[in-house]
């Protein structure tokens, strides 16, 4: 029997004829289902109130702040416990990433999966890092997994802040910070508070999630921008503004800054600040290193940063693969016909080899028919041979490594 993953309408993981369901995106399993966090793009389960779900307390509690309907059907768990699941353990790890957020260790007979979700592994203004989990294989976010994105130190952003906000614009305008109404607000929320002395006024969503992080314990000091106090504020034009990215202010003399990893790319443009809760291109990759993971699989990487695999493969040494339909071991992808794509991916290592030259899928995929495979055969073959180091891809086609 052998552990394994793949991503079916969230991120499936399987041992025998057991199975539990990470992040569903669609309510079409049966498998027990685990939510990573309140962010709407993993916490689609909620959307089902029929269904059972294990997340913290702290992101039900989140959903509700944000206008969740229907909540139901939760299975509390918190950082440090253990699920277990016939032969499947599920335990959970902070990630660093916003308030509740959790990492889920899925041990098994067959080995061990680690599923990041979200994470930031250093030590933020609100959260703690994640911390290295040993694992066989790991199902890991590359959400800012490009070299390019490499984030500034927290107190060197603090301090740009403190200076934008009470230097540049203060005095005549007020400062505007347009952030995720979850983390990103409540991070900036605590710059303000330990950076300067503007009373801090919070709009809309960004309110009701910071009354829930007050509720955890987190000292925040801010005030609603509905509230007497937050309009005498406002009024007075001595204050800074925390507003979730897609709303409109009716307000005149602002100046706006976006708070966000993607700032990175706006910082020549605009007012923008690179702070966020996931963590950088660095920071993933020393993650890897320190789990020790036989191998890596990639998830929500966009355009930008959809070859991290790559890096992984070409700076750590550890075979890795974009996560897929495909099912996936930890020995690399589970292929139909077996046998069938062994042979033929040694008809290919003996047909491409000339050093250096480029081959097209379509001429090896002619030739491998002529040999009896398949248009399904060959091209398995070559993703084989590519995640074993043999091959390389290029946006031509393929050489020898």
């Amino acid at each position: 029997m052998e552990l394994k993953v793949r991503q079916r309408g969230g991120i499936m993981v399987e041992y025998d004829d057991q199975g539990v369901m990470l992040d569903p995106t669609r309510n079409t399993h049966s498998y027990p289902t685990f939510v990573s966090h309140a962010h709407s793009d993993h916490s689609s389960a909620f959307k089902h109130p029929e269904r059972e779900k294990y997340a913290t307390q702290e992101t039900y509690d989140l959903l509700d702040a944000m206008g969740w309907k229907r909540l139901s059907n939760l299975n509390p768990i918190r950082f440090g416990d253990k699920v277990k699941l016939g032969d499947i353990e599920v335990r959970v790890h902070d990630s660093g990433h916003v308030l509740g957020s959790a990492m889920f260790e899925v041990n098994t007979p067959g080995g061990t999966v680690l599923y990041t979700g979200d994470m930031c592994t250093e030590d933020t203004f609100t959260m703690n890092p994640a911390q290295a989990v040993s694992c066989d294989l790991m199902i890991i976010e590359t959400t800012f997994g490009s070299p390019m994105f490499q984030f500034p130190r927290r107190e060197d952003l603090a301090v740009e802040i403190y200076n934008w906000a009470v230097n540049t614009v203060l005095g005549g305008r007020i400062p505007v910070f347009r952030a995720d109404s979850i983390g990103n607000a409540q991070e900036i929320i605590s710059i303000l508070n330990q950076y300067t002395n503007l009373p801090v006024v919070t709009a809309k969503s960004a309110s009701r999630v910071t009354d829930v992080y007050r509720g955890a314990g987190y000292r925040l000091d801010s005030l609603d921008a509905k509230s007497d106090e937050g309009q005498e504020l406002i009024e007075s034009g001595k204050c800074a503004i925390v507003t979730p990215k897609g709303s409109k202010l009716e307000l005149d003399d602002t100046e706006i800054a976006l708070v966000s990893g993607w700032a990175i790319l706006y910082r020549k443009k605009r007012a923008a600040f690179p702070l966020s809760d996931h963590a950088d291109y660095r920071s993933l990759l020393g993650f890897i290193r320190r789990c020790k993971p036989k191998r890596v699989l990639t998830f929500h990487g966009g355009s930008m940063t959809k070859d991290f695999h790559k890096h992984v493969k070409r700076s750590l040494g550890i075979p890795a693969a974009p996560l897929s339909s495909r099912i996936e071991t930890i020995r690399g992808p589970l292929m139909k016909n077996e046998n069938r794509v062994r042979a033929c991916s040694h008809q290919i290592v003996r047909t491409v080899r000339i050093p250096g030259f480029v081959y097209q899928p379509g001429w090896l995929v002619k030739e491998m028919s002529r040999r009896g495979f398949t248009p399904n055969e060959t091209e398995n073959s070559i993703e084989f041979l590519i995640e074993k180091g043999i091959l390389k891809g290029t946006s031509d086609g393929v050489h020898l490594a």
